[in-house]
């Protein structure tokens, strides 16, 4: 996905960036009797992948959707809630990831209009990227929390971390900025680390590169959120690097016929859960 910016006025093309990416990341919640909505599990982001639609998330969201309210949930994003109650999900053991499969069908009952699409070729290296946008849903904490707004774009950078020394879950630290893009609000950091947490949230790596036009951007999926960075400096992200083959084998497995729903994914999330 690619974007024209004003090089002098760099900031109003984030904005506008912000308001092109936010309606493709959805909050998701628990299912409550009459129709009700439970707080914030996490977020995801909407994408596209070999014509097929997913909701991506982090393995965290996924297992307390699965195991704590047996997938009686709904993902909202534009006033609007997406029932996903029985539809086909998975998660990779070696990675933060998860998926939930959107069939035809399904779509058909709730169109969805806005969709992050994946492409078959790798990211830019973090490093080389010009922003990292890190969008989502505040889900609530434990304690009560001052008012922010609904959603979250934050500018900040990624770079790479070895702390978890794990190769194959190659994973980024997000640091970010204590400003929100969209209203300009100040972000307290330790606030933010006190009363919400980012999980599922996506951080979007936008791509400058010089050998082309001089004011494009290209948008990536860097990685999703699994959990804040202890040092409090931003969030760790799961690297997004190894999405495509995981997309892979699940389609070639719902392909086969094997679907992957709450009984088989709960019990397994069950017993990796932390």
């Amino acid at each position: 996905m690619e974007f024209l910016f004003d090089l002098d006025d760099p900031l109003q093309c984030l904005e506008q960036i912000y308001q092109r990416l936010n309606p493709m990341v959805v909050s998701l919640h628990p299912k409550k009797i009459g129709g009700r909505t439970g707080p914030c599990l996490g977020s995801g982001l909407l994408l596209t992948y070999r014509d097929e639609t997913f909701i991506i998330t982090a393995e965290a969201v996924l297992s307390e959707i699965c195991v704590t309210h047996r997938q009686k949930a709904v993902a909202c994003a534009d006033g609007r809630q997406w029932p996903l109650q029985d539809l086909a999900c998975a998660s990779p053991q070696y990675l933060d990831i998860a998926a939930i499969h959107l069939p035809e069908a399904w779509l058909a009952r709730h169109p969805v209009t806005h969709r992050f699409e994946l492409g078959q070729a790798g990211p830019p290296d973090p490093l080389s990227s010009a922003f990292t946008l890190l969008l989502g849903y505040p889900a609530l904490g434990p304690r009560p929390a001052p008012p922010l707004p609904t959603g979250i774009g934050i500018v900040s950078r990624a770079y790479r971390g070895d702390s978890r020394r794990s190769q194959a879950m190659q994973p980024l630290f997000v640091e970010f900025d204590s400003r929100d893009i969209l209203s300009r609000a100040r972000l307290d950091k330790p606030g933010l680390l006190d009363y919400y947490h980012l999980r599922g949230a996506p951080a979007i790596s936008l791509y400058h590169s010089f050998q082309q036009d001089s004011n494009r951007l290209t948008a990536y999926l860097q990685g999703l959120v699994c959990e804040w960075d202890h040092a409090g400096v931003g969030a760790v992200a799961s690297s997004a690097a190894q999405l495509p083959g995981f997309l892979d084998g699940f389609l070639q497995q719902l392909r086969q016929g094997q679907r992957h729903v709450q009984d088989d994914v709960a019990t397994l999330l069950a017993r990796f859960r932390r």
